[in-house]
């Protein structure tokens, strides 16, 4: 292994370093570590940043606290994004797409900066733009998807799993509501991923899931959530506010590109069937209305979950592109 490979390696598993600790580490020479972490800084896989003097502070670029040549991009573990990846191999830029199982760790992603764009739900990612003023939300790129997955009588299920502050709590809730069922009577159950949800359910651990496609169509009990609120927003586009700073000009070109996509290729589906685990996914996708919009409508649903927003609001965490 050579020292450009043994010095990347080495940055990549720390994820953050010291310059002077790689040397160390390394047994290297000062110049040779100088040397390579420049040329891996010009190809955009490591960050350099001067912390004091002439000390810097190292990061592999997927775990950089700010955007530097390479696009990183987030989605979660669902089916809802063939016209975001066909968009990304339009762009024409070196990116990285990272995959989430919980939509919560992806939305502190793109607010801590470690994330450059990511989708993920639409009542997630305006919650955190409110509270930390660290987002920007551009555009809704999908309705509907989801829904509820019961055993027996629905009337007698008391024990619900979702995830945690998403887009499934919300309108599982809103659904329960609207289907009259006393909130305070019912057990809520949050997963950290859909496989975990799905493996309880089979084992009996609670009586009904909210979960989204291509998990959904797996299922023969279900209640899709459009067919009891309508058509709602579910996922969206934001990126971290210090990267719309510095490339809205990318931001722009990205939505471009996303909106175009109509049809999708086979490398697109076979690429969201492979992180999915999910052999049929095309038909998930009819589940879905794939858009690329955003206006007070979208904002004004989440009336719906409690959210109410002004109009100053609005402009303060949104950039429609």
């Amino acid at each position: 292994m050579d020292a450009r490979e043994r010095v990347l390696n080495f940055v990549k598993e720390r994820g953050s370093v010291l310059q002077s600790e790689v040397h160390k580490a390394l047994n290297l020479s000062k110049s040779t570590v100088s040397d390579v972490l420049r040329e891996l800084e010009s190809e955009g896989l490591v960050v350099r940043e001067r912390i004091a003097g002439k000390s810097y502070r190292v990061w592999y670029f997927e775990k950089a606290p700010k955007f530097h040549k390479i696009l990183r991009v987030g989605i979660l573990r669902a089916s809802e994004y063939p016209h975001v990846i066909s968009g990304l191999k339009k762009l024409g830029m070196r990116y990285v797409l990272k995959v989430f199982d919980s939509a919560l760790e992806l939305t502190k992603e793109i607010a801590s900066g470690r994330i450059d764009v990511g989708f993920s739900p639409f009542v997630t990612q305006t919650v955190f733009a409110l509270l930390l003023k660290s987002m920007k939300i551009h555009a809704v790129v999908a309705m509907n998807g989801s829904g509820l997955v019961y055993k027996g009588d629905l009337r007698k299920c008391r024990v619900f799993a979702t995830s945690e502050f998403s887009a499934m709590e919300a309108n599982l809730k809103l659904v329960l509501e609207k289907l009259n069922f006393d909130l305070y009577d019912l057990t809520f159950r949050y997963f950290n991923s859909v496989r975990e949800a799905i493996d309880s359910f089979k084992s009996c651990e609670h009586d009904a899931m909210a979960i989204w496609e291509p998990y959904l169509q797996s299922f023969d009990r279900v209640l899709h959530f459009k067919d009891v609120v309508g058509d709602y927003p579910c996922c969206s586009m934001a990126s971290n506010v210090e990267f719309w700073k510095a490339k809205r000009d990318v931001i722009v070109r990205l939505g471009r590109c996303v909106r175009s996509s109509k049809s999708f290729e086979g490398d697109v589906v076979e690429y969201i069937s492979k992180i999915t685990g999910v052999k049929e996914i095309e038909r998930s996708f009819e589940s879905y209305k794939f858009v690329f919009e955003l206006n007070e409508r979208h904002f004004r649903f989440l009336e719906n979950y409690g959210i109410k927003l002004t109009r100053e609001n609005i402009k303060e965490i949104s950039d429609p592109i």
